[in-house]
């Protein structure tokens, strides 16, 4: 099964909640700041939020970064390295 790595800028979020709307499962917005929230991801040293998915996670996630007016939402295909977003 493919795994993809969501990588998420959250520095840059507007909290447009575009996210939040599309992919609640995975994105939320409950911090004072008003910035969205990648459900089960974790901060790299470079300050981006990173989660791994397989392909169940991925149209959500997909259509959620599509819908971003920051577009600070990428996926990257772990097994080809193509950013798909």
């Amino acid at each position: 099964m493919t795994r993809y790595k969501v990588v998420y800028e959250r520095k840059g979020c507007i909290g447009a909640a575009s996210c939040t709307a599309i992919a609640p499962k995975y994105w939320k917005i409950e911090g004072a700041d008003g910035r969205a929230d990648l459900t089960g991801s974790s901060e790299n040293p470079d300050g981006v939020w990173e989660r791994i998915i397989d392909e169940s996670e991925l149209k959500e996630n997909l259509e959620a970064a599509q819908g971003c007016p920051a577009t600070v939402i990428h996926i990257i295909n772990l097994d080809t390295g193509e950013q798909l977003i």
